[in-house]
């Protein structure tokens, strides 16, 4: 038995009109929008400002 066609061939993927973009981006935008005024919950900062020391020294170690 043999197989004819070469297995490496891409098959093409399928492809979303532009109604479903559209109905994606709004989707996004309606759940962006719940969360955009929200404030960052203090466990999140207390890890953006350990990360940003963490840089620093590493910078400092670097230079």
């Amino acid at each position: 038995m043999s197989i004819e066609g070469n297995l490496d061939q891409k098959k093409p993927h399928p492809r979303l009109g532009s109604d479903a973009w559209e109905q994606i981006g709004a989707h996004l935008q309606a759940v962006f929008a719940e969360i955009e005024g929200q404030p960052i919950p203090d466990e999140q900062v207390d890890l953006l400002l350990a990360l940003r020391r963490a840089e620093r020294e590493r910078g400092r170690k670097e230079a």
